[in-house]
């Protein structure tokens, strides 16, 4: 029995200052200009509502939080919110 891999992309992730604060607990350096960018692993799932395109819809974890993400994986994806379980 082989196991599926889930599909993984690398994707740059746009951090405003008030995600910076709920999810990242302030380790981010978005004092500056009130965002940043940072670099993760995103697991791209299906976008339940057909609104992202196929690897544009994913999921990243922050401290044991499963966070969403969209959006264009090179030029910036935007967190949505915390998906709950």
């Amino acid at each position: 029995m082989t196991r599926r891999r889930t599909p993984t992309i690398k994707a740059k992730i746009h951090v405003t200052q008030a995600e910076n604060d709920e999810y990242f607990g302030q380790k981010l350096p978005t004092w500056r200009n009130g965002f940043c960018f940072i670099e993760r692993t995103v697991t791209v799932s299906d976008d339940p509502i057909d609104m992202y395109a196929q690897g544009e819809y994913g999921t990243i974890r922050v401290g044991g939080r499963l966070v969403i993400v969209a959006g264009d994986p090179a030029t910036g994806m935007e967190i949505l919110g915390e998906k709950k379980a």
